[in-house]
C-alpha cells in the first residue's frame, strides 16, 4: 500500500545508519532524497504483557507495651472500603513468584507498667482483573534486512559500467533525468501512525528500514552533447522608454532645452490657427437655453444659471434656482445617489450631477437653490474611496494614471495641439506609493509634479491633462494661440496688477530616486534662482525640466485681467473659453501694437434676467 502523508509532527531521520530509538515518547525520522513511490511497510513483531493482581492477605500486628499505674485496654478496630462486601482472597502465581509474608513486633518498656494489647484488623477488597496489553510494532527480534541496501536514497548517479562492448548504444535525444529511489522530504511535519495508534519507541535494538525502488535499465544519455545558443539584435541606445501611446510632440519652443538624448523629428501635428471673430458695430444675439433630466431627458426650468471652472479645479461647478417641490423631486438626490441634469447654451453641453440643495420658503414664494458638479467629481470624495498602494515594479506615469481610471468609465487624453504635452517618464520601483488617497488626488498629484493640470471635458467622461503654460510667456507673441477677442465683443474690462519674482533658473530633483536638473532659461545667467523643488515622483530629466520651465513661467510682472463678453455659439468665434487656452486680446483703437496675449485662468458663465442675457466672464494672466 502507499504512504500516506499524516498531518501531526514527527520527523524520521535515516542517514544511513540503522534507526536509534530517541529519548523522546515520539521518534523522529527525516527521509532524504526526492522519488515519489509505492513501498511495502516493513515487518512487526507483536508482544503482548499480560499479568494479573490478587488481593493483599490479612495482616495482624500485635504491639505491646508496659506503662506504670495504667489500666489494659483493648482496641479493635474493623473497616470496610467502599462499603464493599467482603470477597474471598483468589490466589493465582505471578511470574515473579509470591509476596513474602512480613510480621513486625514491637516492643516498649518504660518504667513499671502494665501490658496493653492493641489489635487492629483491617479487610480489603479484591480488585478487579484487569488485562494490560501492550502493543509494540518494532521489536528487538527484528533483524537488519538487505544490508546491501540499507541506504537507497544515496542512490549514485547513472553511469556506463559495461566498458567491455566498444560500440554500445546511447540514446542521444533522451532526457537525462533518472528517477531517485529516495524517499521524498515531505514539506509539512510528519508523524508515523502503525495500527491505529501512534507509534512509540521501545527498547530494542537497532531497527533498518529499506524504502524505494530501483529502475529498470535504461539506455545511457549523453551528458552536455549539444548546446543551443538565441541570438537577437541588441536593444538601440538613449531608447530606455518605449510609448504605446504613439508618437511624441518634439517641443518648438527653442528658449527652454533639455539634453534627453536620442531624440528624432516626429512628425509635427501644426497647431490650427483660431478663427478670427467677425468685427461688427452690433451683435444681435438669439440665446438658446435648455436644461433636461437624465437619463429620462424631462425638461425642467432651472433659472439664475451660473457655470464655473478655474484651471486648478478638476470639475466644472453649477449653481441655479429651481421653482415648486415637483421640480424638485425630478432632480432631487435620492438613495441611488445624485441625479443629473443636461444643460445646453447656445450649442455648448455640459452634464452635471445635482449634488446639495436649500429650500427657502416664503408665502407665495417657494424657492430652491441646487449646487451640482461635473461628472469628474465622482473620481474624489465623498463618492470614490479613499485607497492605498506601492509599487515595487518600475511603471510609466500615464500607466499609473490608466490604472486610477479602471473600472470608472473615465478616460485620459494628453493634447498634442500646443506647443508642450505632458511627458511621460518612468517612476522606479519602490517611489510610487501613496496612502488614504481617491484617484482623483493621485493623478492630480502626478499631474502637478509634470507642471500639468486637469482640464474635465463638460459632457464626457474624459480628462485633458495638459501642460499649465501650453507655451513660455515669453514666447506668446509667436506661439499659436486658442481664442482672438476683439475689442468689439468687450462688455467690460477690469484688471489688476499682481507681480511675481521673476526667476531665471529653478533646481528640480527627486527625493529618493531619480535625477537632479538645474533648468535656466535660454538668454540668462540663471543668477535669479526659485525655490527648490523636490518631489518623490520626479524621477527623470524629461520630466524634471518640463516642471521647471512651468515653474520659471508664473512669475514676472503681470496682471490679471477679467473681460466679459456673449456666448457665441459652436459656429460663432471666439465662441467659448475655457481655463488652459491661450486667448489674444485684439484692442483695435491702439492698432495692432495693442494686442496682447493671455492664459485663462478662470471662465465663469452667467444667464439671469428671464435667462434673456448670457454673459461669459474670463480670468486671463497677462505678462509684461
Amino acid at each position: 500500500m502507499s504512504y500516506e502523508v499524516p498531518t501531526d509532527s514527527v520527523d524520521f531521520r535515516l542517514t544511513g545508519a540503522s534507526y536509534t530509538v530517541s529519548s523522546s515518547a515520539i521518534a523522529d525520522f527525516t527521509f532524504d532524497g526526492r522519488p515519489s513511490f509505492y513501498f511495502v511497510p516493513p515487518p512487526s513483531v507483536i508482544r503482548s504483557y499480560g499479568c494479573q493482581w490478587q488481593g493483599a492477605l490479612n495482616r495482624q500486628k500485635g504491639f505491646s507495651a508496659g506503662y506504670s499505674s495504667s489500666r489494659p485496654v483493648s482496641t479493635t478496630r474493623q473497616q470496610s472500603s467502599q462499603q464493599a462486601q467482603p470477597l474471598e482472597a483468589s490466589p493465582f502465581g505471578l511470574f515473579w513468584g509470591a509476596v513474602a509474608k512480613k510480621q513486625a513486633k514491637i516492643s516498649f518498656s518504660h518504667r513499671q507498667s502494665q501490658k496493653k494489647e492493641a489489635t487492629a484488623g483491617t479487610r480489603w477488597q479484591q480488585t478487579g482483573r484487569k488485562d494490560s496489553g501492550k502493543l509494540s510494532a518494532w521489536d528487538k527480534t527484528i533483524e537488519a534486512q538487505d544490508h546491501n541496501h540499507a541506504s537507497p536514497w544515496n542512490h549514485p548517479s547513472e553511469r556506463d559500467s559495461n566498458v567491455s562492448e566498444r560500440m554500445q548504444s546511447v540514446d542521444l535525444y533522451g532526457a537525462n533525468e533518472r528517477k531517485s529511489p529516495a524517499y521524498i522530504f515531505p514539506q509539512q511535519p510528519l508523524n508515523f501512525t502503525f495500527r491505529d495508534r501512534e507509534y512509540q519507541p521501545q527498547v530494542n535494538g537497532s531497527v533498518f528500514f529499506q524504502i524505494g525502488a530501483f529502475d529498470k535499465e535504461i539506455a545511457a544519455v549523453p551528458v552536455d552533447s549539444k548546446r543551443c545558443f538565441a541570438f537577437q539584435s541588441n536593444r538601440a541606445e538613449d531608447q530606455p522608454v518605449v510609448l504605446p501611446w504613439g508618437i511624441g510632440q518634439k517641443a518648438k519652443d527653442e528658449t527652454v532645452t533639455g539634453n534627453y538624448g536620442g531624440e528624432t523629428d516626429p512628425v509635427v501635428v501644426e497647431k490650427p490657427e483660431p478663427e478670427q471673430p467677425e468685427i461688427m458695430e452690433s451683435y444681435l444675439l438669439m440665446n438658446v437655453i435648455s436644461v433636461v433630466t437624465l437619463p429620462g431627458r424631462t425638461p425642467i426650468e432651472l433659472n439664475d444659471l451660473e457655470i464655473e471652472l478655474d484651471i486648478d479645479s478638476f470639475s466644472w461647478s453649477l449653481t441655479g434656482q429651481l421653482w415648486g417641490a415637483s421640480s424638485l423631486a425630478m432632480i432631487e438626490p435620492g438613495a441611488s445617489g445624485p441625479k443629473q441634469v443636461e444643460i445646453t447654451i447656445n450649442g455648448w453641453v455640459w452634464v452635471f450631477i445635482i449634488e446639495r440643495y436649500s429650500t427657502d420658503r416664503r408665502f407665495g414664494n417657494e424657492r430652491y437653490t441646487v449646487t451640482g458638479s461635473s461628472r469628474s467629481q465622482l473620481l474624489a470624495a465623498p463618492y470614490a474611496p479613499k485607497r492605498s498602494k506601492s509599487s515595487s515594479s518600475d511603471i510609466n506615469a500615464k500607466q499609473a494614471i490608466s490604472e486610477e481610471l479602471t473600472n470608472t468609465g473615465f478616460t485620459a487624453s494628453y493634447p498634442d495641439l500646443n506647443d508642450y504635452t505632458t511627458p511621460d517618464w518612468i517612476i522606479p520601483g519602490g517611489s510610487f506609493s501613496y496612502q488614504h488617497q481617491t484617484p482623483m488626488e493621485v493623478i492630480a498629484r502626478l499631474t502637478t509634479s509634470a507642471g500639468s493640470v486637469v482640464i474635465p471635458a463638460r459632457d464626457s467622461d474624459q480628462l485633458n491633462i495638459q501642460p499649465r503654460y501650453p507655451a513660455s510667456p515669453w514666447s506668446w507673441g509667436t506661439a499659436t494661440m486658442d481664442r482672438i477677442i476683439p475689442a468689439s465683443m468687450v462688455i467690460s474690462l477690469s484688471a489688476s496688477w499682481r507681480p511675481e519674482p521673476q526667476y531665471n533658473a529653478v533646481y528640480v530633483s527627486g527625493t529618493h530616486a531619480g535625477v537632479a536638473v538645474n533648468v535656466k532659461r535660454t538668454g540668462t545667467a540663471g543668477d535669479e534662482p526659485a525655490p527648490d523643488i523636490l518631489e518623490d515622483w520626479l524621477t527623470e530629466t524629461q520630466v524634471n525640466t518640463e516642471r521647471g520651465r512651468n515653474e520659471l513661467a508664473k512669475g514676472g510682472h503681470q496682471s490679471i485681467t477679467t473681460i466679459e463678453l456673449p456666448l457665441t455659439d459652436t459656429d460663432t468665434a471666439p465662441g467659448l473659453i475655457e481655463p488652459g487656452m491661450l486667448v489674444e486680446v485684439q484692442d483695435t483703437l491702439l492698432g495692432e501694437s495693442g494686442d496682447w496675449q493671455g492664459l485663462c485662468l478662470r471662465t465663469h458663465i452667467s444667464a439671469s434676467g428671464g435667462l434673456n442675457a448670457v454673459i461669459q466672464s474670463v480670468e486671463l494672466e497677462r505678462h509684461y
